[in-house]
Protein backbone atom coordinates (compact mmCIF):
# COMPACT_ATOMS: atom_id res chain seq x y z
CA UNK A 1 0.00 0.00 0.00
CA UNK A 2 1.09 3.22 -0.67
CA UNK A 3 0.18 6.57 1.66
CA UNK A 4 0.18 9.70 -0.85
CA UNK A 5 1.98 12.16 1.40
CA UNK A 6 4.72 15.61 1.33
CA UNK A 7 6.24 17.13 3.99
CA UNK A 8 4.88 20.94 3.57
CA UNK A 9 6.97 24.08 4.45
CA UNK A 10 4.65 25.91 6.38
CA UNK A 11 5.55 29.95 8.25
CA UNK A 12 7.02 28.26 11.38
CA UNK A 13 8.42 24.59 10.02
CA UNK A 14 7.90 21.39 8.54
CA UNK A 15 4.40 19.74 8.22
CA UNK A 16 3.42 15.61 7.03
CA UNK A 17 0.13 15.84 4.95
CA UNK A 18 -0.57 12.34 4.72
CA UNK A 19 -3.79 11.10 2.32
CA UNK A 20 -3.49 14.40 0.24
CA UNK A 21 -3.59 13.79 -3.42
CA UNK A 22 -3.42 17.76 -3.98
CA UNK A 23 0.19 19.62 -2.96
CA UNK A 24 -1.02 22.38 0.25
CA UNK A 25 -0.24 25.08 -0.44
CA UNK A 26 3.85 26.64 0.86
CA UNK A 27 4.59 29.05 3.47
CA UNK A 28 0.83 29.27 4.81
CA UNK A 29 0.45 29.12 9.02
CA UNK A 30 0.70 25.14 10.03
CA UNK A 31 -2.76 26.13 11.23
CA UNK A 32 -4.00 26.88 7.58
CA UNK A 33 -1.86 24.32 6.19
CA UNK A 34 -4.34 21.72 8.66
CA UNK A 35 -7.18 22.71 7.70
CA UNK A 36 -6.28 22.58 4.18
CA UNK A 37 -5.37 18.88 4.16
CA UNK A 38 -8.71 17.90 6.59
CA UNK A 39 -10.64 19.27 3.85
CA UNK A 40 -8.76 16.73 1.67
CA UNK A 41 -9.84 14.04 4.34
CA UNK A 42 -5.95 13.93 4.65
CA UNK A 43 -4.33 14.03 8.57
CA UNK A 44 -1.17 15.92 9.62
CA UNK A 45 1.93 15.14 11.71
CA UNK A 46 4.08 17.95 13.36
CA UNK A 47 7.94 16.20 11.87
CA UNK A 48 10.96 17.21 13.87
CA UNK A 49 8.94 19.90 15.92
CA UNK A 50 11.89 20.82 17.70
CA UNK A 51 15.43 20.20 16.10
CA UNK A 52 17.11 23.09 15.26
CA UNK A 53 18.68 22.04 11.56
CA UNK A 54 15.62 20.64 10.67
CA UNK A 55 12.63 23.22 9.99
CA UNK A 56 11.27 22.89 13.52
CA UNK A 57 8.40 24.88 14.48
CA UNK A 58 9.27 24.84 18.43
CA UNK A 59 5.48 24.16 19.25
CA UNK A 60 2.87 21.77 18.23
CA UNK A 61 -0.10 22.94 16.25
CA UNK A 62 -3.72 21.43 16.40
CA UNK A 63 -2.38 18.39 13.84
CA UNK A 64 -2.79 15.03 14.29
CA UNK A 65 0.15 13.28 15.56
CA UNK A 66 3.50 14.31 16.49
CA UNK A 67 6.73 12.89 14.99
CA UNK A 68 8.83 12.13 18.42
CA UNK A 69 11.38 9.30 16.93
CA UNK A 70 13.43 10.91 14.09
CA UNK A 71 16.80 8.79 13.23
CA UNK A 72 18.16 12.06 12.85
CA UNK A 73 18.89 12.69 16.12
CA UNK A 74 21.28 11.36 17.24
CA UNK A 75 21.45 12.70 20.76
CA UNK A 76 17.78 11.90 20.94
CA UNK A 77 16.80 15.67 22.76
CA UNK A 78 14.67 16.89 20.35
CA UNK A 79 12.97 13.55 20.28
CA UNK A 80 12.43 13.47 24.05
CA UNK A 81 11.03 16.99 23.56
CA UNK A 82 8.49 15.90 21.06
CA UNK A 83 7.63 12.65 22.95
CA UNK A 84 6.86 14.74 26.09
CA UNK A 85 4.99 17.54 24.42
CA UNK A 86 3.01 15.16 22.67
CA UNK A 87 2.27 13.48 25.88
CA UNK A 88 1.21 16.44 27.86
CA UNK A 89 -1.60 17.35 24.72
CA UNK A 90 -2.82 13.29 24.12
CA UNK A 91 -1.12 12.95 20.61
CA UNK A 92 -0.45 9.88 18.82
CA UNK A 93 3.16 9.74 18.04
CA UNK A 94 5.20 8.01 15.44
CA UNK A 95 8.42 7.63 13.90
CA UNK A 96 10.46 8.75 10.65
CA UNK A 97 13.72 7.90 8.98
CA UNK A 98 13.96 11.70 7.43
CA UNK A 99 15.92 9.44 5.11
CA UNK A 100 17.87 11.41 1.93
CA UNK A 101 20.19 8.28 1.15
CA UNK A 102 19.30 5.00 0.88
CA UNK A 103 21.11 2.95 3.93
CA UNK A 104 18.91 5.48 6.10
CA UNK A 105 15.80 4.23 4.94
CA UNK A 106 13.35 2.58 7.63
CA UNK A 107 15.59 3.42 10.48
CA UNK A 108 12.59 5.38 11.86
CA UNK A 109 9.31 3.02 11.57
CA UNK A 110 5.76 3.54 12.82
CA UNK A 111 3.73 0.21 12.96
CA UNK A 112 -0.15 1.00 12.39
CA UNK A 113 -2.51 -1.59 14.02
CA UNK A 114 -5.05 -2.40 10.91
CA UNK A 115 -6.87 -5.46 9.91
CA UNK A 116 -6.15 -7.37 6.65
CA UNK A 117 -7.80 -5.68 3.89
CA UNK A 118 -7.72 -1.98 5.06
CA UNK A 119 -7.13 0.76 2.53
CA UNK A 120 -5.31 4.36 3.22
CA UNK A 121 -8.42 5.28 4.75
CA UNK A 122 -8.36 2.52 7.52
CA UNK A 123 -4.25 3.10 7.88
CA UNK A 124 -4.72 6.99 8.43
CA UNK A 125 -7.84 6.71 11.11
CA UNK A 126 -5.51 4.40 12.58
CA UNK A 127 -2.89 7.05 12.91
CA UNK A 128 -5.32 9.63 14.65
CA UNK A 129 -6.85 7.31 16.80
CA UNK A 130 -3.06 6.53 17.68
CA UNK A 131 -3.28 3.09 17.21
CA UNK A 132 0.04 3.30 16.23
CA UNK A 133 3.83 1.77 17.97
CA UNK A 134 7.59 3.39 17.09
CA UNK A 135 10.31 0.73 16.18
CA UNK A 136 13.61 3.07 15.32
CA UNK A 137 17.17 3.45 15.60
CA UNK A 138 19.41 6.30 15.07
CA UNK A 139 21.02 7.18 12.22
CA UNK A 140 24.80 5.90 12.80
CA UNK A 141 27.30 9.02 13.44
CA UNK A 142 29.32 7.64 10.59
CA UNK A 143 26.45 8.12 8.55
CA UNK A 144 25.43 11.31 9.82
CA UNK A 145 28.95 13.04 9.70
CA UNK A 146 29.23 11.97 6.04
CA UNK A 147 26.16 13.10 5.19
CA UNK A 148 26.94 16.30 6.46
CA UNK A 149 30.68 16.81 4.55
CA UNK A 150 28.18 16.14 1.44
CA UNK A 151 25.78 19.23 2.39
CA UNK A 152 28.69 21.52 3.19
CA UNK A 153 30.84 20.20 -0.27
CA UNK A 154 27.67 21.41 -1.57
CA UNK A 155 26.54 24.61 -0.61
CA UNK A 156 30.64 25.94 -0.90
CA UNK A 157 30.40 24.90 -4.57
CA UNK A 158 27.75 26.78 -5.17
CA UNK A 159 29.06 29.58 -4.08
Amino acid sequence: MVIPGVEVSTLDGHLLALGVRELPPKKRSPEETIEFVHQQGGITIVSHPYHVFRHAMYRIPPCDAVEVHNSKYIFGIANLWAKRQAKRLGLPMVAGSDAHMAKTVGLGVTLIEVKNGSDVYDVLAAIRAGRVKIDGKKTSPSVFVSQAARWVRRHIANR
